[in-house]
């Protein structure tokens, strides 16, 4: 990491991006870790709990994607009209 003094504040110059990237296989690697120094679970275990997890994330994901489709459409007028009944253009 490099530091310059620039008007009496430091400037830091680091890649963040390349940090969180580092840290975030760091987790992956403890997990995984975890699994397979735990001598109660076999390989057949950690397949499937990591399936769990992806199918997880993709319902995850898939719940607020269906829920801003539905908010989109609303946005074009493609919604039923209330109390149709009681319309009036104005008299």
């Amino acid at each position: 990491m490099e530091t310059n003094v620039t008007e009496g504040r430091p400037d830091i110059q680091y890649d963040w991006q390349k940090e969180y990237e580092k840290q975030r296989q760091s987790r992956m690697y403890d997990a995984i870790d975890d699994y397979l120094n735990d001598d109660e679970v076999d390989a057949r275990q950690v397949y499937e709990e990591m399936i769990t997890c992806i199918d997880d994330v993709i319902n995850y994901h898939k719940k607020y994607h269906d829920k801003a489709v539905k908010l989109k459409s609303l946005m074009f007028g493609h919604r039923s009209i209330d109390n149709l009944d009681s319309f009036t253009l104005g008299d």
